[in-house]
Parts: structure tokens; sequence; C-alpha cells
């Protein structure tokens, strides 16, 4: 049998001590007196600390375990976490993949016709500039059509590397959009379409180059995909503080499948017409991200073999 052991020393002392699986706090004080006629030079006061040493013992166990368990769920949710960080990092890494791909396939194809055509020349070279005008005018055609694709490159790269492009004055964008259907009015007439617009004198401000190319993105589209005989409309009202400006046409549509796609780059429905009618593909990206630096929103409605609408709100 275990019995508390007495440590004396000056003054108040503390001590633990275990005995027989218990645990004590034992204190010993020294007394100047007599205890019930007895003489006592020292008092020792003991105290069974069972249960706080058990609560303690739970806590230690419990903060092992809650750090197990912190570290794990730390280990899990920084996976997570990062995976989730990766993925707009991964789309951003497909689609400029995709957009380098599509790019060098585009510059590709005029490259390859002028060569094809350059190369006719050098086989006959006492022809005369007359003799060979219409390789002299193909390869002048792709010069022209990788320009304005180059272009296009241009403005979607200074896009996305956030590069100020705009410089916004105050004009009266109603007499801008007329001046665009001034200029489209004569090949639609040419096509046999039926060309209509609703007009309103409207101040805003924003980039009036940019604005200026937002309509004739949208007019040309609706040129290229609307067959003779079939109508094309525009309009530009003020609605509460904003503008809509709205390309309808009755041409072939857009299927359901393709809606969600039409702003995207080189992206094209049926692409083997579109590159006959000269598109890349990049038109309507340009004219999202135009409208997009004027905080606005673009939108398409469509149906096939019934007509397309692009409603385009800017604020004033």
């Amino acid at each position: 049998m275990t019995t508390l052991s007495l440590r004396f020393s000056e003054g108040k002392t503390q001590t633990s001590q275990e005995v027989n699986g218990h645990a004590y706090r034992v204190m010993n004080v020294k007394n100047e007196g007599y205890i019930k006629d007895q003489e006592v030079s020292t008092i020792q006061l003991v105290l069974n600390v069972d249960p706080e040493t058990q609560t303690l013992e739970h806590l230690a166990f419990l903060l092992i375990i809650s750090a197990f368990i912190g570290l794990v769920l730390s280990l899990v949710a920084g996976l997570f976490l990062a995976n989730r960080a990766l993925v707009p990092i991964q789309k951003s890494w497909n689609k400029q993949v995709e957009f380098i791909a599509d790019a060098s396939h585009e510059l590709r194809t005029p490259l390859s016709v002028m060569q094809t055509h350059l190369e006719l020349l050098f086989r006959r070279p006492n022809h005369t500039i007359e003799q060979e005008s219409e390789n002299i005018y193909q390869s002048l055609n792709e010069v022209k059509r990788m320009t304005k694709l180059v272009g296009n490159l241009l403005t979607l790269a200074r896009s996305d590397s956030s590069a100020q492009l705009l410089n916004k004055t105050v004009f009266n964008m109603g007499e801008l959009v007329d001046k665009v259907a001034n200029q489209f009015e004569p090949i639609f007439e040419l096509k046999e379409l039926h060309f209509t617009r609703e007009i309103e004198s409207l101040m805003c401000g924003g980039d009036q180059e940019r604005l200026h190319q937002l309509c004739m993105i949208l007019l040309d589209n609706a040129f290229k995909y609307t067959p003779s005989g079939e109508s094309i409309h525009i309009s530009l009202k003020k609605h509460h503080h904003s503008m809509t400006l709205i390309v309808r046409d009755t041409g072939v549509g857009i299927e359901a499948k393709d809606l969600p796609y039409v702003f995207d780059r080189f992206y094209r429905s049926d692409k083997s017409r579109a590159r006959a009618e000269g598109g890349s593909g990049l038109g309507l990206a340009i004219a999202k991200w135009i409208v997009q630096a004027h905080d606005g929103e673009i939108k398409v409605f469509s149906q096939k073999n019934v007509g397309t609408e692009f409603y385009v709100k800017i604020p004033l």
C-alpha cells in the first residue's frame, strides 16, 4: 500500500502525487501555534484531483483528434479549392490553344492560295499583267482577307490583355446608325432585300469608331445569311436610361444547338458557307466585346429558317 509522502519546506508548497492510481494535490502549510492543545508545526492539506486530471486528459485527447481532423479537412479543402481554382485557368488555356489553332488554320488558307497563284505567275514569266490578271486579283483578295483577319485578331488580343481600346466621346448615335444603314442600302438592293429602319436621334457617350464597327458587323452578318427577297430591319430607340439597337432579319436563322456559341471566336455553324461568304468567325466575338466594353449586353434570338434578331442594350 502506497501512502502520501510528507515533504516539508519553508512556507507553502504544492506537490502532485499519485497513489494507487489516484491523483492528489498536496500542500504543506507551516503553522505556529496549537491545535487542540497540541503543538503543530506543519499542516498538510490533501485534495483528490482525479476529475480534473481526467478532464485534462480528455481535453488533450480531443485536441489531438481535432488537430488531426483539421489537418485532414484542410488538405481535402485545399485540394478541392485548388482544383476549383484551376478550372477557369484550364478553360482559359484550352480556349487559348483552340484560338491559336483556329487562327493558324485561318491564316494558312489565304497564304496557301496566294502561294499557288504566285507560283503560277513564275511558271509563265512571258505572260503580260493582263493575261495574269485573274491570278493577281485572287492574290489581292486573299491579301485583303488576311489583313482583315489579322486586324480582328489584334483587336481581340488587345481586349484579352485589358488594353485601353476605347476613345469615348459624346455623339449622335442615331446619325451614326443612319450612316451605316445608308452604306449597306445599295448592296441590299443588289441582293433584292427589303430593308427598313426605325432610328431615333440619341446622344450617347461611347467610342464612335467601335460602335460604328458594331453596326457594320451586325448588318453584314444579316446580309450574309439572308437570301434574296427576304427582309432586314434595324432600329435604334431609347429605353429608360439606355439605348436599344436591334438588327432583325428573315434569313436562314440559327439552330438552337448553335445559339450558345455564336459569340465564340471562330465559331461558325456552317463553316463552308461562312468561309465562302468571306467570314472568319470573329465578327460576333468582336461585337460582344464592343458591347461589354460599353457596359452593355448583347443577345441573340433565332429560329431555323425563320430569322435572327440581335438585341443590344447600352447605357446612355
